[in-house]
């Protein structure tokens, strides 16, 4: 766990794109910690969706649908726990292109690997910019993102086209570098396609707070002994932890633009009612 954690503070650096988060508290933020858990040596916030329950009583199958921070660390037990117990068909990293040169995933035998950068690289250093003024608009901003730009529409439309063609019995699993913005935007697309309750995605967006609260200390201790001040340490903090207003913005961005989040996903993704009708099928008993 030592050696994760250095290696860790060694790569997040001072970026937004490489960073996680901190402990926030949040109404049944444990109980989705307890249940959905997969715990790897070099992974940090790793899940599987299962057991989550939708508006007519059904359940999302579980070993199949799977997030994480950045896979650039697993252990070989990390990568056989992946493949034979999850029968791990698919990994989608929706990271920059400039950190997914600097840090790729393992290479994992039998398991493809999709590179899906969900923003671009000019467009993360543009809201690392906004960062040095105020951590939270700089994370309003690449929420936004996340909707408004062709770039992010792209990205997650391929999500969802790997999800509906992925077999009935191999796991996909999607992660950006701490498993918090992009790819806890994109879990909140793939429950809300499934007809999740939108309190158990917001549930389920902020138990990344919970995961890396470790993480994040030990990365917030070190910019203190670098002698960082303490106002540049509070906007990063800003940008370390979720936040029910990150995850609302993105919202609201969707019913601004398409009429609602269900609009996002059927107008700015091209998801059909077949579409959503075959991941039901998929991946809910």
């Amino acid at each position: 766990m030592k050696k994760l954690i250095i290696g860790f503070l060694v790569v997040v650096g001072l970026t937004i794109g490489l960073s996680t988060p901190i402990t926030q508290s949040f109404s049944g933020v444990e109980n989705v910690r307890a249940s959905h858990q997969i715990k790897l040596h070099g992974a940090n916030n790793v899940r599987d969706l299962g057991g989550y329950q939708t508006a007519t009583k059904q359940k999302v199958k579980s070993r199949l649908l799977l997030r994480s921070a950045k896979l650039a660390d697993l252990t070989a037990k990390d990568e056989q726990l992946l493949v034979r117990r999850y029968r791990l068909k698919t990994v989608v990293d929706l990271r920059t292109p400039a950190v997914i040169k600097q840090t790729p995933d393992a290479k994992i035998p039998g398991v493809q690997l999709l590179k899906d950068p969900v923003v671009s690289d000019k467009t993360m250093a543009s809201v690392n910019r906004i960062a040095a003024v105020s951590g939270s608009k700089s994370m309003v901003k690449l929420y936004q993102s996340f909707v408004t730009t062709s770039q992010a529409r792209h990205a997650y439309r391929q999500l969802f086209l790997q999800l509906l063609k992925a077999p009935s019995n191999r796991a996909v699993l999607w992660h950006c570098s701490a498993g918090k913005d992009r790819t806890g935007f994109g879990t909140a697309l793939v429950l809300t396609a499934l007809g999740v309750p939108q309190k158990t995605v917001y549930q389920d967006y902020l138990a990344s707070n919970t995961y890396n609260k470790a993480l994040i200390s030990h990365q917030l201790s070190a910019l203190k002994q670098q002698g960082v001040s303490r106002q540049a340490i509070e906007r990063k903090k800003e940008t370390l932890v979720v936040q029910k207003t990150y995850l609302d913005a993105a919202y609201e961005a969707a019913d601004k633009k398409y009429g609602s989040i269900q609009g996002y996903l059927t107008k700015g993704l091209g998801l059909s009612k077949q579409n959503i009708a075959q991941l039901k099928q998929h991946y809910l008993k």
